[in-house]
């Protein structure tokens, strides 16, 4: 069984992993990458010329992880949740656009139109991309003996930027789920149990609509559905419950492979494409929560950018959650 601090450990490389790889082929379709790279990606590849990453390093990460990463530092420096102190660090990672990597644009819109006072109600802004409730795996982590905690927690650090019904369920969702795979109280190479969890899942859900997504993931499962059968049932692309659900999806129908799941996951990309850095960095989190680090190839650890400080930052924030536990 996976330690605490490894499965803290593993939900960041995890993440940054699918990120980086899933970067090269987003928005890329199955014959594209196909014929640049005669098949599914399987390590670190240059992006591919149509993708938005290109130009960038393989082994680097976008600025998905970034911003999970400026929470965490955050976190770690107030060993708390401090919404002001994160939104100050977004503002100041705003202003330094030379080492931005193709941001969501939602996101730099929600930061413009709050440092210059206007809120993000009065301005009518609303978003439903994935990219707003990535960074609430950090959540997941902080609160995972409480998961309902983590789930307010969590949308708190996700409306702040990208404000609709679809994120405000989503993000909670995404860091309960989180904190039951740190947890480890279910045993999802049982299959009974996994459907369970997406069960709970669907109780964080303040819209009865978004519940109905878990009840998908439960019926392509029971189905035994293909990657290609889920992607054209749920879809793949940014909006955020298709990008989530097809996570799950593919993370809990390959229990006894966890590295199968991460493949298929950077490679979701389909027919027309996909965002593929954002399911990659999801199923990577999950697979690390629940398996922690090592079930990651060592290789794709050392050579991933910024690995180090990645573990770092895991490693302090477990020891701040482990001071909590231990303090009541």
């Amino acid at each position: 069984m996976s330690t605490l601090k490894s499965k803290f450990i593993g939900t960041i490389i995890g993440s940054a992993l699918g990120d980086a790889i899933g970067k090269c082929v987003e928005e890329i379709t199955a014959k594209e990458v196909y014929d640049f790279y005669g098949g599914p990606i399987e390590g670190f590849v240059d992006p591919h010329p149509l993708s938005p990453a290109y130009g960038s390093a393989p082994q680097e990460v976008s600025d998905e992880t970034k911003i999970t990463v400026i929470l965490l530092e955050s976190m770690v420096n107030k060993k708390a949740i401090d919404p002001y102190d994160f939104y100050n660090r977004l503002l100041a990672w705003r202003q330094d656009e030379k080492n931005h990597r193709y941001p969501d644009p939602a996101l730099l819109t929600a930061l413009d139109l709050l440092s210059s006072g206007v809120s993000l109600e009065d301005a009518g802004f609303a978003s439903a991309s994935v990219e707003g409730i990535l960074r609430c795996i950090a959540v997941g982590m902080f609160h995972f003996y409480e998961p309902m905690i983590a789930s307010e927690g969590a949308r708190l650090v996700s409306i702040m930027t990208h404000r609709s019904p679809e994120v405000y369920d989503a993000s909670a969702m995404l860091a309960v789920f989180i904190s039951y795979l740190i947890k480890g109280d279910h045993d999802l190479r049982n299959f009974s149990q996994r459907l369970e969890l997406l069960e709970t899942l669907g109780l964080f859900a303040k819209y009865k609509k978004h519940k109905t997504y878990m009840d998908k993931v439960k019926e392509l499962l029971e189905y035994k559905a293909t990657l290609e059968e889920a992607i054209h049932s749920i879809g793949n692309s940014t909006y955020v419950f298709e990008a989530f659900p097809l996570s799950l999806f593919i993370f809990l129908s390959h229990m006894d492979h966890p590295m199968s799941a991460f493949w298929s996951a950077v490679n979701s990309y389909g027919e027309f494409g996909g965002d593929t850095d954002a399911i990659g960095y999801l199923v990577g989190a999950y697979i690390g929560a629940y398996w922690g680090e090592s079930v990651f190839p060592i290789y794709l650890i050392e050579n991933l950018e910024n690995s180090g400080y990645y573990i770092s930052l895991a490693d302090k924030l477990y020891r701040i959650v482990e001071e909590h536990i231990k303090g009541g």
